[in-house]
């Protein structure tokens, strides 16, 4: 199995599945900061020119969410996924879509323009652009975790680390400081080993 990408983007997600299930896989670094995800040879892996890219034997993906679908069902030894047509399944399939559609784009942009960037660049419109969509999904988020100490209960699933890549950003940028209940269910995902071995490595 190979995976190609850079550290702090998307990549991490995935390479964070991966160590979860303790697979083993090749970490193909692109550099993205002098462009080499720009390249035909990049491209010829991923069209759009971006990161990251699982291949896993005949099997080649480039949307990371999709990258943590396929190697949960692969390896249901690890318990990293509902079982097919249960009401958990479903909840399973909302987060990790969630996490795609709905706090990526935010907690990205936030992340770079609080964070990442020099502060001659940073855009306040850019972050009042996304208030409101995180206004609504943080809460949201509180709310559907309750007092369980996961998205689906009791369970660690592949849906924590679709949601807890976005998370971390948010929290970095200083944008969790209401949400009590998502501070500490982000810690509980930031204690576990593989968080650690890809995030702080």
């Amino acid at each position: 199995m190979k995976l190609h990408g850079f550290p702090g983007t998307r990549t991490n997600r995935v390479r964070w599945l991966l160590e979860e299930i303790g697979a083993e896989y090749d970490f193909l670094q692109v550099d993205v900061q002098h462009g080499a995800h720009k390249t035909a040879e990049h491209r010829a892996l991923h069209p759009h020119g971006l990161v990251p890219v699982l291949q896993d034997g005949d099997s080649q993906l480039i949307e990371s969410c999709a990258m943590l679908l396929h190697l949960a069902d692969r390896h249901p030894e690890r318990g990293l996924a509902p079982p097919v047509g249960s009401e958990e399944r479903g909840r399973y399939y909302q987060w990790i879509v969630y996490a795609a559609a709905t706090l990526d784009e935010p907690a990205i942009e936030t992340y770079f323009h609080t964070v990442v960037l020099p502060e001659e660049r940073r855009k306040p419109e850019v972050l009042e652009r996304h208030r409101p969509r995180l206004e609504v999904a943080l809460p949201f988020l509180a709310a559907s975790l309750g007092e369980q100490p996961y998205l689906i209960g009791e369970r660690f699933t592949a849906a924590d680390v679709a949601v807890g890549y976005p998370l971390n950003l948010l929290e970095r940028a200083g944008q969790l400081g209401r949400f009590s209940r998502v501070r500490d269910y982000l810690e509980r995902l930031r204690s576990r080993p593989a968080f650690q071995r890809v995030f702080t490595t």
